[in-house]
């Protein structure tokens, strides 16, 4: 059954009065458009998503970010060693370059990095689902954690996503999405290692090169001080932030705990391929670190960042295996439903001044495409307003 190009039509004009909600609807009866349908649909949604993040006044890292952003020319991007000991420069060039074309726009930078990560999330999406990416992209984009995540982890956000682009389809440019996880954020040592064993008969004869390099690697390391730094960064994570509340917990832990549910129920129908072996073994390693990390604060959601924010990847062996249509759209819809209660509260406390997440100006829901246009043509004539600066 495909919509009607009338009925088409009226989503995006429901899109118009309430973008957030507008989003949702054309998400959620995306499996049913015709391939023209799902492009303009696609092109639509990276938009609004990337305004969406884009309308968030700095405050914590994302004014961290800002700050570097405005100095980029007095730093040395590949020797700066507050972002992982000056291994994590990615973000650094992109400053470079952003700062460059657009002579030091801050609003520019910030649709940049988010132009960056929601194309980047479109694309896995694509590559795991044909029928269903945009339910599936909408899977994550509605979700707690990824809300909470994307709007501070934004380097690991980035690494995540190269991960995931690595994984999708390997091959000769995996190893390029490989350097560039690491060189935006180095917890990518963590997925990347699951690879190559996974994939061990296959690197057989480069593991000979690999072990070596490896071990010089973990020496250098140490003699840099790495390992100093990230034990630092644990210990004083207890002087600089709060732990995560009970609601919290419950929520990242709800939605992973049912897709694993989901997936032993369909355990002999599932795609078992060396990919969908990855993501469950990379979930399951996620909720681990999750849990062994709970005690130390702002480490647990950053160790499990898959858990926390990118759950609804994990339905890829469900997704590309021969389940038939109904029940994939089922099991999508349902973690929808389990997204939506954490979600729309989160959203509705933006609205009451009660979060930084001050998204189109605390009327994430309320606000109406007019509103969006006016709230970005403020922001590109105007300095950038922030909430708090950042450390």
């Amino acid at each position: 059954m495909k919509v009607d190009v009338f009925v088409f039509i009226l989503f995006l004009v429901f899109f118009s009065l309430s973008p957030l909600l507008g989003v949702a609807a054309i998400c959620v009866f995306s499996p049913f458009f015709s391939k023209l349908e799902l492009k303009i649909a696609s092109i639509v949604i990276i938009i609004f998503s990337v305004l969406f993040y884009a309308t968030l006044q700095p405050f914590g890292d994302l004014s961290e970010y800002l700050h570097i952003y405005n100095n980029i020319n007095t730093i040395d991007i590949f020797h700066y060693t507050r972002f992982g000991k000056g291994i994590e420069f990615f973000i650094l060039i992109l400053m470079k370059v952003v700062y460059f074309i657009t002579q030091g726009n801050q609003f520019a930078f910030l649709v940049s990095i988010y132009a960056l990560i929601f194309t980047l999330l479109m694309i896995v999406c694509k590559k795991m689902t044909n029928e269903f990416y945009l339910l599936l992209f909408f899977c994550i984009f509605f979700s707690y954690g990824f809300v909470q995540a994307n709007s501070y982890f934004i380097r690991q956000m980035i690494s995540m996503l190269f991960v995931f682009m690595m994984i999708v389809k390997f091959n000769k440019k995996s190893i390029i999405y490989g350097f560039l996880s690491i060189i935006s954020h180095t917890s990518a040592v963590i997925p990347i290692s699951l690879i190559v064993i996974i994939n061990a008969k296959r690197f057989k004869k480069v593991l000979y090169l690999i072990t070596p390099i490896l071990f010089i690697g973990l020496l250098t390391a140490y003699e840099l001080g790495f390992y100093h730094y990230i034990i630092s960064k644990l210990i004083n994570s207890n002087v600089s932030f709060s732990k995560l509340n009970i609601s919290q917990i419950i929520i990242y832990n709800s939605q992973i705990v049912i897709i694993f549910i989901l997936l032993y129920m369909f355990r002999h129908k599932i795609n078992k391929e060396k990919n969908s072996l990855f993501l469950i073994f990379f979930g399951v390693i996620s909720f681990l670190l999750f849990w062994v990390f709970i005690n130390i604060p702002a480490m647990s959601n950053r160790f499990a960042l898959f858990m926390c924010a990118f759950p609804g990847l994990l339905l890829y062996p469900i997704l590309s295996s021969n389940i038939n249509f109904k029940l994939k759209y089922v099991i999508l819809i349902s973690i929808v439903l389990i997204n939506l209660v954490p979600a729309l509260y989160l959203f509705y406390n933006v609205t009451l001044l009660g979060s930084d997440l001050n998204f189109m100006s605390f009327k994430p829901i309320r606000s109406n495409i007019f509103d969006l246009i006016i709230l970005i043509a403020n922001r590109l004539t105007e300095e950038l307003p922030y909430l708090t600066q950042g450390n």
